[in-house]
């Protein structure tokens, strides 16, 4: 499996947040970092999907 090694900003209410949540769940803050991407990921594409069965019940509503 590839990497890719992404900089990025993160502000500084969010990065104490991180750090809380390190501690507590002792993680990685990378670990933490990928499964936030996940559940974006995961959150996006069901939005996704939810407007597509939108825009297609609609379509049908009106042939």
């Amino acid at each position: 499996m590839r990497t890719h090694n992404y900089l990025c900003r993160i502000n500084d209410d969010q990065w104490i947040d991180l750090m809380k949540i390190k501690s507590l769940d002792k993680r990685s803050f990378n670990s933490l970092i990928q499964e936030g991407c996940r559940l974006v990921v995961q959150e996006k594409l069901g939005i996704m999907s939810k407007q597509r069965k939108q825009r297609n019940s609609l379509k049908n509503m009106f042939l």
